[in-house]
């Protein structure tokens, strides 16, 4: 038989599409060949150089070669190694090995591509042509959450004290007797938490009996769950466990890596790729996906970079997915959100989605890749801020979507914040927090890193500030952070103007305030899920009370006309409030297209008195455009011309008398006999007596009572009203949605409305807080002798605030306290600079701050400022 002459030609250039392809045609023999296959692995040479190898079939038979020869376009950094023609039966087998020098690599990560062209010539005809992709590779082993020079820091951290209890629970979950089948269609937890804990022990320790049990644990619970498992998981929190799964799997491919044979490699993958298909969103394609809000944001994208780094020495198509998603979808998205300094999607999302975009960070750090603003790890504190003292009470202070004990795991979020950012106050919440995740006792001890050093939240200051695009203030009267029962001090109070609103999870709520004090006394009302089928996302008691301005502590503007909202949701609003308007039918993709649309609302001033335990919390806003109709919804006139909202809290710093909230509103509606009401939702039935509403809540062990002094509308004006108990919880235009099915969700409202038909009004009301035993501070209301102003006189403070909420730059005189008594005088919404004062015979002068707020302290009577 004549001899075949073959040249094999291997050409290098630069090729950036993100996608891997390998569809060259093939002729041979005049057959064509649609497809080689090529396999592809890599490794780190002891050398330190890294070496790609790649098997390629090429599908037909070449018969044997008496002569190769090798032609290289070298204006690339790699180099070919050594190649031939495998002795396979049809000798149709290539084998291609390209080296990358240790000196051509780099920390950073490259996901450049260069194609490796190669043909195998007969002649003076090519009958074979087709290409490879060559990469830059990734770190070595260990590198997802963990890189291979952190693991001598890693043996000593698993050693601290402050892992003393969780170090038990690892060696428990460690020697589970389980060898990782399971028998059911479900997930287990124990299996993947035996899995994670024997992979660390091998990183830790190198006992190689650890790390092939965790192989096989992985290989044995990833097979048999799949093999059960033949539909989508439909529940959340099986879904998520079968997310856990697969993360656990690739930890376990990752820091076992070494001990990893050809046939294990092959089959985790082939398992993690079948257990992501019973998921919500199965092997992700990198379609295009809502980046700002969804369940897409959670688990799928964590899950996507964790499989892919683990396995491209193998596979590099999907980590070059997940990563362009978080570089191109996800961060852009996402980082002109974190200046808020809380999360976009509401208080309870921040552990479910903010604590996924925090460790996607934190993992695409450990490759110095990062696309996210380093100032992510700031949403922690919304979390921290919003904590209440007691145990059994709904979650914290809430604000959108909130699960109301409905479990959600506690995150990795106060670990990874103080990882990567070194704040000594979020350390020691991580540190207060390492056995709420027990369950992930592998991670943790990684999530936590011992070594930085916390100063007790108690020294936080008090009261914080979220700025645009959000726009929330929390304010506080002490931390107790321990205390599970009632006998705490500490006081909340949550101010909400949010500027921008994602929808999915957000409420049209901004002006809300809630109010905490060994009880909820003032509730963002209403609950998300429970064992009423009409609770939920997008269900009939959402889309008309949950997430409606009606339960929560705003305002409703009723015109009787008015188009009903919409928001993307199951079910067609039927009820009309009188509330606030989305900007879009639908919760927004992204960021941009949400900015495009405009705020709904903006912060007009914001200040936090100074020292340690501020005296006044002071927080005001317009939110005139989300009462507007929006065009996509209806052409419709707007019901408003404008609405604003201030709040002034005061730290009484009284045992029993913690605090009181002022709130002042300006309203301008444009047609005079639109209804405006001023809500108040409480847990039971308020007593109204006279001008004053008393609410109590005593249930279980709760000793709070909230005191709300009317003081516009003039009481001669002022139509208080209840509603409410059983039958009409959630009472909205005349019907009831749903029943309440949790006891601190709220059953009453306060509906307090003008009786006389006006297009401007002004509501003016001071809410006490104090314990149930004791009385309310008396209050009195003076009016400026110019009629702008109005001041209120409790206790030993003066505030006074100008009745448009606007900015005064011209003088007052007011006439409200004893003339005998020292007051800390609050004046606000003036013009900054300096402020003559005269009280009296008393003259001085102050500077009014850049919020527009003069703060000293006089004597009560005449008191005269002017510039």
């Amino acid at each position: 038989m004549e001899n075949i002459r073959i040249k094999i030609l291997l050409i290098l250039y630069v090729f950036c599409p993100f996608y891997y392809s390998c569809n060259s045609l093939i002729a041979c023999n005049s057959e064509i060949v649609d497809k080689t296959e090529i396999l592809k692995t890599g490794d780190y040479m002891s050398c330190g150089d890294y070496l790609w190898i790649y098997k390629i079939d090429l599908k037909c038979k070449i018969g044997q070669p008496d002569l190769a020869e090798i032609y290289i376009k070298n204006d690339t950094p790699f180099l070919i190694h050594s190649y031939n023609l495998e002795k396979t039966t049809n000798n149709s087998g290539l084998r291609i090995e390209v080296l990358i020098r240790k000196d051509q690599l780099t920390d950073s990560l490259s996901l450049k591509k260069y194609n490796l062209v190669f043909s195998v010539v007969s002649g003076d005809s090519i009958n074979i042509t087709d290409t490879c992709k060559v990469h830059y590779p990734l770190p070595k082993h260990p590198r997802l959450l963990v890189k291979s020079n952190e693991i001598d820091d890693l043996k000593e951290r698993f050693t601290h004290p402050d892992f003393d209890e969780l170090r038990c629970t690892f060696n428990r979950q460690k020697s589970y007797e389980i060898d990782g089948v399971v028998f059911t269609d479900k997930p287990d937890e124990k299996v993947r938490q035996k899995m994670e804990a024997l992979a660390l022990s091998y990183l830790l320790t190198t006992n190689k009996q650890d790390g092939l049990q965790a192989v096989k644990v992985a290989l044995n619970y990833l097979s048999s769950y799949s093999a059960h498992r033949k539909t989508v998981q439909k529940d959340y929190h099986y879904n998520l466990q079968t997310y856990e799964a697969i993360f656990g799997a690739a930890m376990v491919y990752d820091w076992c890596y070494d001990l990893l044979s050809f046939d294990d490699k092959r089959n985790l993958i082939k398992y993690m790729k079948q257990v992501c298909r019973l998921t919500e969103y199965g092997i992700p394609d990198g379609s295009k996906k809502q980046y700002l809000s969804g369940h897409y944001g959670e688990y799928a994208p964590t899950v996507s970079l964790a499989m892919g780094i683990a396995i491209f020495d193998e596979e590099q198509d999907l980590f070059e997915m997940a990563y362009k998603e978080q570089t191109e979808g996800f961060a852009p998205s996402r980082n002109r959100m974190i200046p808020s300094e809380t999360h976009h999607q509401g208080a309870q999302y921040i552990h479910v989605r903010g604590s996924n975009e925090l460790l996607q960070h934190f993992i695409l750090t450990k490759l110095n890749a990062s696309p996210y603003n380093p100032d992510i790890f700031k949403m922690a504190y919304r979390s921290v801020y919003g904590m209440i003292p007691q145990a059994s009470d709904m979650d914290g202070m809430p604000e959108g979507d909130c699960h109301n004990h409905v479990e959600m795991g506690n995150s990795q979020l106060f670990y990874l914040s103080a990882n990567l950012s070194g704040d000594s106050f979020l350390q020691d919440i991580s540190r207060k927090m390492i056995m709420k995740s027990a369950h992930q006792s592998a991670r943790v001890f990684i999530y936590h890193n011992p070594g930085f050093p916390s100063c007790p939240i108690t020294k936080a200051p008090l009261s914080r500030f979220f700025p645009s695009p959000a726009g929330i203030m929390i304010a506080r009267t002490g931390w107790d952070m321990g205390k599970t029962d009632y006998d705490s001090e500490t006081m909340v109070v949550l101010m909400n103007m949010r500027e921008y609103s994602t929808q999915n999870h957000n409420h049209m709520d901004l002006g809300h305030f809630s109010i905490y004090y060994k009880g909820h006394l003032a509730l963002d009302s209403g609950i998300y899920q429970g064992k009423d089928a009409d609770n939920g996302w997008g269900k009939e008691n959402y889309v008309n009370y949950y997430s409606r301005t009606i339960a929560h502590n705003s305002l409703l503007i009723y015109d009787p006309d008015e188009p009903k909202p919409v928001g993307g949701w199951k079910e067609k609003a039927k009820a009309r409030d009188g509330g606030q308007f989305f900007k879009s039918s639908k919760a927004w993709d992204n960021s941009e297209e949400m900015f495009k649309a405009g705020p709904s609302a903006a912060i007009l001033a914001h200040e936090i008195a100074s020292g340690d335990v501020p005296d006044y919390t002071y927080f005001k806003g317009d939110i005139t455009g989300a009462y507007k109709v929006p065009s996509f919804l209806a052409d419709y006139p707007s019901k408003v011309e404008q609405v604003r909202r201030s709040f002034v809290f005061l730290n009484h710093k009284t045992k029993g008398m913690p605090g009181s909230l002022i709130v002042l509103d300006w309203v301008i509606s444009s047609n005079p006999s639109f209804k405006k009401t001023w809500l108040l939702h409480t847990q039971h039935k308020p007593e109204i007596k006279g001008g004053m509403i008393f609410s109590t809540n005593t249930q279980r062990g709760r000793n709070g009572k909230l005191v709300t002094t009317v003081l516009l509308p003039e009481s001669d004006n002022a139509d208080i009203t209840l509603v409410g108990g059983s039958g009409k919880e959630y009472w909205v235009d005349g019907y009831n949605y749903g029943t309440v099915s949790q006891e601190d969700a709220g059953r009453w409202r306060v509906e307090l409305s003008p009786k006389k038909a006006s297009k401007v009004d002004n509501f003016l009301n001071v809410l006490q807080v104090m314990e149930v035993n004791k009385t309310p501070m008396k209050i009195k209301k003076s009016y400026s002798k110019e009629g702008k102003y109005v001041a209120v006189e409790i206790g030993n403070n003066i505030v006074a605030q100008n009745l448009a909420l606007g900015i005064n730059d011209e003088e007052i005189t007011l006439s409200i306290g004893k003339d005998s008594k020292l007051y800390k005088v609050i004046i606000t919404d003036l013009k900054g600079g300096l402020w003559n004062v005269q009280c009296g015979l008393e003259k001085f002068t102050v500077k009014a701050s850049v919020n527009g707020v003069l703060a000293f302290e006089s004597r009560g009577g005449d008191i005269h400022i002017y510039r």
